[in-house]
């Protein structure tokens, strides 16, 4: 049944997208903006003017269901009440906090003393910074300073940020980062474990057994030694090339590597932490504690920006690295960050997250068995993706369907994230999404799937 026929659900598009004024916008925003600033303008479907809990509203009065929750900034929802309500309230306290030796503020102490309490054992120190781009240049910083090695291993397929250092850490794609990959050095490059589509094998295991191997036998022999490396910088759950899930050996695995070489673990949960997998991080669902931890994105409760990078004192202190900016740790980001753990403890939305996505997922993975053109299913609490093949022998990526999945979705009043380099759909909605909302959402995904593949039959 489509979902737009199923009673009591939440009334959503009033004029075809895109509408009148969104388009009168758009002409107006060309002539603004520099072309890909803000993706392209030619495929706006929507120019949003307000946003509440887990839905979007645009000018011409059309809502979206919010399947991106601010790339996972908005984990307590959209403009949540209270998380505004205690930046409000700081705002008229406290401003900038700029200062030298001379002074610290209260904010930073108390959200660094709540943080740390929910962060891994072995970190008891924090630095706040302002984005996890900030953040994850900090890291690098840090691990560098303290081991005194120049290289850092990272994996293909990451992303870390747009700085000319971050994009050099994490290679998502190599179109976008052509013109920095010249520029910057200090980074080895391993397959990260995606297992759909890996080509390496193992002769003792598994997907994740082989990019370990792939280290060991291939670059720390051909490329760098393992006194040169500084640390290992890895996503627990590869976000931005399509939720990739590592095999339940791989981070075991790398933690052991590192402890056995000398190396740092930082591992960037900027996506993937504050609740977004079912629990606090996402490396605790594979039992691993990292030696930096850069955090962003959820930290903020989508309101004032903030990021932290929390580690182990003797490491950040032997680093002694001058690592600040002039709204780090804003009073009230830090503010709003206490609130959002706050909110995130009291209602129990580590529970709500990873029994709505174990309902998602179940969902895609029906999805799955009626249409031919989705590859793999896979996910973390709620943070989910399905994957569009031309052929599920070959996997060849199909692009065009996804866009077409993606353009239906938007008409029927669902968003999340997609672009032209996602061949895939990508679902991570508001920790704090109504079940029936969540429902409705992906009743409007598979409709968008049948339209799409209507003429395919199932392949297995």
């Amino acid at each position: 049944m489509p979902a737009m026929s199923k009673p009591n659900r939440v009334s959503l598009i009033k004029t075809d997208p895109p509408g009148p004024e969104t388009r009168r916008l758009a002409r107006r925003e060309s002539q603004l903006f520099p072309a890909g600033a803000y993706g392209d303008v030619e495929d706006r479907f929507f120019i949003a003017a307000r946003s509440a809990g887990s839905l979007i509203e645009d000018v011409d009065g059309n809502r979206f269901i919010d399947f991106g929750a601010g790339w996972a900034t908005n984990n307590v929802g959209n403009c949540n009440p209270e998380v505004v309500e205690a930046v409000n309230a700081m705002m008229k306290q406290a401003g900038v906090v700029c200062w030298t030796s001379a002074a610290n503020s209260v904010q930073r102490i108390e959200l660094a003393e709540k943080l740390l309490s929910i962060c891994p054992k072995r970190t008891d120190r924090v630095l706040f910074l302002t984005t996890g781009t900030e953040a994850v240049e900090a890291a690098l910083r840090i691990m560098r300073r303290a081991s005194g090695r120049p290289f850092v291993l990272s994996f293909l397929g990451q992303y870390h940020g747009l700085s000319y250092g971050a994009m050099a850490a994490g290679p998502l794609n190599a179109e976008l980062r052509e013109d920095v990959a010249p520029l910057v050095n200090g980074f080895v490059y391993a397959p990260y474990p995606y297992a759909y589509r890996t080509p390496l094998r193992s002769r003792n295991g598994g997907p994740g057994r082989a990019s370990l191997e792939f280290i060991e036998e291939m670059i720390l022999t051909y490329e760098v030694p393992p006194h040169m490396i500084a640390g290992v910088l890895v996503e627990p759950v590869v976000g931005e090339a399509g939720v990739w899930i590592p095999p339940d050996d791989f981070l075991p695995g790398l933690r052991e590597m590192c402890d056995r070489h000398g190396w740092y673990l930082c591992i960037d949960e900027v996506q993937s932490g504050f609740g977004r997998c079912g629990k606090w991080w996402a490396m605790e669902h594979w039992g691993v504690e990292p030696d930096l931890l850069v955090i962003g994105k959820g930290l903020s409760g989508g309101s004032m920006p903030i990021a932290a990078v929390a580690g182990q004192a003797q490491m950040m202190d032997k680093a002694h690295a001058f690592l600040a900016g002039t709204y780090a740790g804003h009073p009230a980001g830090c503010a709003a960050g206490l609130k959002t753990i706050e909110i995130i403890e009291r209602d129990r939305l580590l529970e709500h997250a990873t029994t709505l996505g174990e309902y998602g997922l179940g969902r895609l993975l029906e999805m799955k068995e009626k249409y031919a053109v989705i590859g793999e299913v896979r996910g973390k609490g709620l943070w989910l993706a399905l994957e569009f093949v031309k052929n599920r022998e070959t996997r060849e990526k199909d692009f065009e369907t996804a866009a077409i999945v993606n353009r239906e979705c938007l008409k029927h009043g669902l968003y999340y994230i997609a672009d032209s380099i996602s061949w895939f759909a990508r679902i991570q909605p508001p920790l704090n999404i109504e079940r029936a909302l969540f429902e409705q959402g992906l009743d409007i995904l598979e409709e968008a799937i049948r339209t799409a593949t209507s003429t395919r039959p199932v392949k297995r």
